[in-house]
């Protein structure tokens, strides 16, 4: 027979508990006994009923849902895990939730509403909306007068001014509430806003329980609008809170996470400024250098040039039609040798291949005739453009050509106040001193 230790047998006990999911996540109904608040603000106390008592232990973490204070005789209802404890092998309950007995039916109703709809997919994240990035109508749904009106409008003016609130009063409490929570949510979706606050102030489970209500669970899930809640302190959960598209502490947390901070929304747009003001200096500095560029460049500082290398260019073309020609010629004068050559040959097929010759040569005469009279109009033409663009033809429409130390000045800029310059005009060049310098823009 195998010897165990006592750690052994506990521990083993402890895994077989833990493993029995009967035994976890259980509601348990029972009166408070040896209660006992620890300064760690951990609580022990035990929980009985007419028959059997069980020890609990409630860690600090959770005690922060608490809306009342425990003590020895009070009926309760407890949410709790059953292991063992290993060090003493004493059966306990871990509790989680702690609420008074006399709310003991809403919790579990609270409860199986919660698994209900949970298991339909109502809480997933799939159903969620996505919260708008700037809200500029909002639909706020609380009770008018409201603590949690005020904080609300705190909260807008100070974070996000810009927006447009629309108060749609509603009931908050009481056996019509949750009707008219639900025709006011109605109403505000068919206006098309950018979101929805459903809000109001803390309170116990029976203050709350309009926003428990199954159909009003519904209309929240089927709105077109993104809504946030906002109700109770951060400790209450509502079945609303569940099933919104975002579920915050409190009123005035609804509005933080629902908007941006206008602070930071115009650090952002001076940044994007910046940016947009570096990139169009960047790209005129480029465009000024690159016209710069151009301006100064030969062919406008010396438009001489641009006609020079046209009217080298014709030149090649009168040439190689000069050529063209004297080919043509040559080639007549060889088919001409030929045909009296064949002609002495032969009589009459030489004949009629003379004739023929003689209808090519014209021909080619009217071909090269008309490439050459093309060519020469072409030569005219153009000849006739590059002259109306020199700096002469320019003269005599009335230009002046200005410049200073036999550099052309092409701006205002380039000259200061008793800069000497020369000014050409079509008949003749005058020289000139810089008295005064006026800004074109002063002239507009």
């Amino acid at each position: 027979m195998k010897t165990l230790s006592v750690y052994e047998i506990v521990h083993h006990i402890k895994n077989v508990i833990d493993s029995e999911p009967f035994l976890q996540n259980v509601l348990v109904s029972g009166e408070i006994s040896n209660f006992h608040h620890h300064s760690s603000g951990h609580l022990y106390f035990s929980i009985k009923d007419d028959r059997s008592r069980i020890n609990c232990v409630m860690f600090k973490g959770y005690t922060s849902s608490l809306n009342f204070k425990p003590k020895d005789g009070d009926k309760v209802l407890i949410k709790a895990s059953t292991s063992v404890f290993l060090n003493t092998g004493q059966l306990q309950l871990y509790v989680t939730v702690l609420k008074k007995d006399g709310i003991g039916d809403l919790y579990l109703e609270f409860e199986r509403l919660k698994q209900e709809l949970a298991a339909k997919g109502w809480f997933d994240p799939l159903h969620k909306k996505i919260k708008p990035d700037y809200p500029f109508s909002i639909a706020v749904l609380c009770a008018e007068g409201s603590a949690a009106l005020s904080d609300i409008q705190t909260a807008l003016s100070r974070r996000w001014p810009l927006a447009e609130y629309h108060l749609y009063p509603v009931l908050v409490q009481g056996e019509s509430s949750a009707k008219d929570i639900i025709d006011k949510l109605k109403k505000a979706d068919e206006k098309g806003y950018d979101a929805i606050i459903l809000a109001r102030g803390g309170g116990s489970i029976e203050d709350l329980w309009s926003f428990n209500d199954a159909e009003l669970a519904y209309t929240i899930f089927a709105l077109n609008t993104f809504i946030i809640t906002g109700i109770g302190h951060e400790q209450d959960y509502t079945i609303a809170d569940f099933v919104s598209d975002l579920r915050a502490p409190t009123p005035t947390a609804a509005v933080e996470l629902l908007t941006p901070d206008i602070r930071d929304v115009e650090a952002q747009i001076a940044a994007y400024a910046a940016k947009i003001k570096y990139i169009i200096n960047r790209d005129f500095e480029t465009a000024k250098n690159r016209l710069d560029s151009a301006v100064n460049s030969r062919p406008l500082s010396d438009p001489s040039t641009i006609l020079s290398a046209k009217q080298q260019y014709l030149d090649y073309l009168s040439l190689r039609v000069m050529r063209y020609g004297d080919t043509v010629k040559h080639s007549i004068n060889t088919l001409a040798n030929l045909s009296w050559n064949m002609i002495n040959q032969m009589h009459r097929p030489i004949l009629i291949a003379y004739n023929r010759l003689d209808i090519i040569n014209q021909q080619l005469k009217n071909a090269i005739k008309y490439k050459y009279d093309g060519s020469i109009n072409r030569l005219r033409r153009n000849t006739i453009l590059l002259e109306a663009y020199t700096s002469e033809k320019t003269l005599q429409r009335g230009y002046a050509i200005v410049s200073k130390n036999q550099k052309v000045i092409t701006s205002a800029k380039m000259l200061a106040l008793e800069d000497d310059i020369t000014i050409r005009f079509k008949d003749g060049k005058v020289n000139a001193q810089i008295k005064e310098i006026n800004d074109a823009k002063e002239e507009i």
